[in-house]
């Protein structure tokens, strides 16, 4: 048992010293950056479903409404986020960051691990295994990128999927085709498009170049990733009707290059902090540059392992020299000739998602495979203890050069960050906005002029509505609404108010304006008043928004959502005279004599409203596929209105109007998942043929 297990006691040791401060002093130290401000917002509106026995599929706060569940970021359907928010809930719920943080390093270890498996099967002793395990471990990638959880969940699953190659090559068995599409439906699950690209091309490069039957192999590959999109089929085909309707498919129209880690950067191969990227300040750097991708250490020790293992000809060193070299190159992207002639031919569709400076994580694990194999063959020539005290070294080196620096843990003293309960450390701020937007029911949506890009990111922390956010798969009809008060690109994600006079604000219920202090005590227009002052913030209140639901004096038939958005910018627009619907003759609308919300949560909706006449109810909550309308228990069909909200026609008289958010795309692709799990656990778990087992 000692043997057997030691290796993975070793490597809990070097990820438990390198997170040391996160680990045993989380009142002072965390995970930079991402980890704080765009998955702990998302994670904590998940905690909240969770905890009310909700299903979290439409977040209210963000974007007048947005489909988290379709939003492969968010990780929804990823089992190793699920476990970590009931863990956080069944403790309390109070320190879900820290369980986030948790998930993440125990996801670093589960790299260690994968590649010291991967090294095992390429015939490696346990101490030249170990040595390859801590250069993918405490290497380049993760000291560097652990601010993306997705990013770090997906590359965790990368050496088990080239350990899958690596089995098949021995010959095809459905275990090993199983395994391999486990791998890859992980890394798919786990929510980082630009690295789970990195882990598919990798692995068929493997496969590729693997020698032997190169095409049965490769189509033994072919038939994982399949599978292991049928795996993920429930997180598949939402993320996939979302994509078709957000930013995230016009991107690939602005990219004019790949981008691609600096050539300056490979200067940090042998040191480490050449470029001040470990000890990154915001306040102090200068250089035109990503800090986080100006780290590419792997050790001196690895560095030279690997290059002992190419010059003695080791064997595998031809296949994992050549896919280290492939990465090397993706991961330079545009900074190499090839990339730049490579970037253009790339299809549109996949253009968006590649980005080549996470080419990163297959780079590392080739060095690490590299390294290990150089390891043992110097074992080959000394004693298992020189191996060992190797091995040892290795991992010094990169705990001393990469633990615990800015790169990877942040000071809650000098960036205390946000939380529900306090921004920058000020109470006082969250709770503020809270008790302000909570005046009406529904509660009024806030937006940023010249202010925090936390209050639109961070929504679903605070509890505060936001019409504005930061998300990779915003949607297009209501970014191109925003472009009416905003400056931008079409594909932008992230606008901050540039008009504040503009009607269309009113539209969209911002009743509050949040900005610094560079406005100098003016106020953004006449129709704002200044209600409270937050530290360095302003919180100014639009006298005109609009209630989240009326009912407007006539409705203009529009074709489109650009003879929509022409209606609504029109000099002289009045939202509660006017509104453009997609799908209806226009005309003049009864007015209401009454509207009240009787029960408004992420996912159901309940009014009651009496007109006089025919009339037309209009909102500022987000259309999507999946709302469904009720009228006295009848359904009938929601209009997009004013570009990109939920309408719908009224007879005359009193009404009991509901509506519900029920996606069926999620139920057909839970259907599908399901069903390729049960195969998978079937692969997995069916014993061999007696004929199959070796002679006694």
């Amino acid at each position: 048992m000692r043997k057997t297990w030691w290796p993975y006691g070793v490597l809990l040791a070097e990820v438990t010293a390198f997170y040391a401060k996160v680990l045993f002093l989380p009142g002072r130290y965390a995970i930079p950056w991402d980890l704080r401000y765009y998955h702990l917002p998302i994670a904590q509106f998940m905690a909240r479903s969770f905890e009310r026995g909700e299903l979290p599929l439409w977040d209210p706060y963000t974007y007048c409404g947005f489909p988290i569940y379709a939003n492969l970021t968010a990780g929804l359907f990823y089992p190793p986020m699920v476990l970590s928010i009931l863990l956080s809930n069944l403790a309390g719920g109070r320190n879900l960051l820290y369980w986030l943080e948790l998930q993440l390093i125990a996801h670093v270890l589960l790299a260690g691990i994968l590649a010291y498996g991967l090294l095992r099967r390429l015939g490696t002793g346990r101490a030249a295994a170990l040595a390859g395990a801590a250069v993918y471990q405490l290497g380049a990638f993760f000291a560097s990128q652990n601010q993306h959880l997705g990013a770090v969940s997906a590359a965790a699953w990368l050496p088990l999927a080239w350990t899958g190659v690596m089995a098949l090559r021995q010959g095809f068995r459905w275990r090993r085709v199983a395994l391999l599409a486990f791998a890859l439906g992980m890394s798919l699950l786990a929510g980082f498009p630009a690295v789970t690209a990195v882990v598919y091309i990798s692995t068929f490069f493997v496969a590729l170049l693997a020698g032997g039957r190169r095409l049965r192999l490769a189509g033994a590959c072919v038939l994982a990733a399949a599978w292991s999109g049928w795996l993920a089929a429930v997180q598949l085909l939402p993320t996939l009707e979302l994509t078709r309707r957000s930013v995230a498919a016009l991107r690939s129209e602005w990219m004019e290059a790949g981008g691609g880690v600096p050539v300056q950067a490979l200067i940090s191969l042998l040191i480490p902090n050449f470029w001040g990227a470990l000890d990154f300040d915001a306040n102090t750097y200068k250089l035109p540059w990503n800090p986080t991708f100006l780290y590419l250490y792997c050790g001196l020790g690895g560095l030279a392992l690997a290059a002992w293992a190419l010059l003695r000809r080791v064997k595998h060193t031809g296949l994992f020299g050549a896919i280290t070299l492939i990465a090397g190159l993706w991961m330079l992207g545009d900074k190499t000739p090839a990339g730049r002639i490579l970037f253009p031919l790339t299809p549109a569709a996949l253009r968006g998602s590649l980005y080549a400076e996470f080419a990163m994580a297959a780079f590392t694990l080739g060095m690490a495979v590299l390294a290990g194999l150089g390891a043992e063959r110097l074992a080959q020539r000394r004693r298992p203890v020189w191996s060992a005290a190797l091995a040892a070294v290795v991992a010094l080196d990169l705990l001393v050069a990469g633990a615990g620096r800015r790169l990877n843990t942040a000071s809650l003293a000098d960036e205390p960050g946000i939380a529900y309960d306090h921004f920058d450390a000020r109470r006082e701020v969250p709770e503020t906005v809270r008790r302000l937007v909570h005046v009406t029911w529904p509660p009024s949506r806030v937006d940023v002029m010249n202010g925090s890009i936390n209050w639109p990111g961070a929504a679903p922390l605070f509890e505060v509505p936001s019409a504005s956010g930061n998300d990779p798969f915003a949607l297009v009809r209501l970014m191109q609404v925003r472009l009416s008060f905003c400056e931008g690109e079409n594909w932008g994600r992230y606008y901050q108010v540039a008009r504040p006079e503009s009607r269309v604000l009113d539209l969209v219920n911002v009743r509050y304006l949040i900005s610094n202090e560079g406005l100098d005590g003016r106020l953004p227009s006449p129709k704002y008043r200044r209600v409270a002052d937050l530290y360095y913030q302003r919180v100014y209140e639009n006298l005109d928004a609009l209630p989240r639901f009326f009912v407007p004096g006539e409705t203009r038939a529009a074709s489109d959502l650009q003879a929509a958005l022409e209606v609504i910018r029109e000099p002289g627009f009045d939202p509660w005279q006017t509104a453009a619907v997609e799908g209806l003759p226009g005309g003049r609308q009864a007015p209401a004599r009454l509207l009240r919300v009787h029960e408004y949560s992420a996912r159901r909706v309940r009014l009651e409203v009496e007109v006089a006449g025919p009339a037309f109810l209009a909102s500022s909550e987000t259309h999507y596929p999946g709302w469904r309308a009720f009228v006295d228990g009848r359904e009938e069909k929601l209009y997009y209105t004013n570009g990109a909200f939920r309408g719908l026609p009224l007879a005359a008289g009193r009404h009991r109007v509901e509506m519900r958010f029920q996606p069926s795309i999620l139920w057909r692709g839970a259907l599908l998942s399901l069903a390729a799990w049960s195969l998978l656990a079937l692969a997995l778990l069916r014993q061999p043929r007696l004929g199959a087992l070796p002679p006694k």
